[in-house]
């Protein structure tokens, strides 16, 4: 038999929240069952604020976007090594290119990769990290004897 609507993924992770936090982790005689309890909530937790949202498509298009900005400071060095990285088909990839010919090639080109690709990278991981924040906790919490 199935449903004549499929279940909400977003409701399927809150009740495992709920299920892992309010049964599972209590009954469990060991810390190590604890802990781990703990860090699957954090998991689920960080999966649901992922529902809201493709961060990985946003940070991609953002990417994009910088790595494109680029182009004029590229073609005016014209370095070849550093214009095949506008061919990548990754933008994570074709920043890493970019990235490495400048810490090879000091000077005014490198400069204005590192300021334009390092202030979005670092944005995309000060979210990350901030989206990451429950697992982080429940490891903390667990590292601390805190389970």
């Amino acid at each position: 038999m199935t449903l004549p609507v499929p279940p909400d993924p977003r409701v399927i992770i809150q009740n495992s929240i709920v299920t892992l936090r309010e049964v599972i982790a209590p009954l469990a005689e060991d810390e190590w069952a604890r802990f781990n309890a703990s860090l699957l909530i954090g998991a689920l937790e960080y999966a649901l604020g992922g529902l809201d949202r493709d961060r990985g498509a946003e940070h991609r298009s953002a990417l994009a976007a910088s790595v494109a900005s680029l182009k004029a400071v590229v073609d005016k060095n014209g370095d070849n090594e550093l214009l095949a990285a506008f061919a990548e088909k990754s933008p994570f990839v074709a920043a890493s290119q970019m990235l490495v010919w400048g810490q090879n090639h000091p000077g005014d080109t490198a400069a204005a990769i590192q300021k334009t690709l390092r202030a979005e990278l670092y944005a995309q991981l000060d979210e990350e990290i901030g989206a990451a924040a429950p697992m982080m906790g429940a490891f903390v919490r667990g590292m601390a004897g805190e389970i």
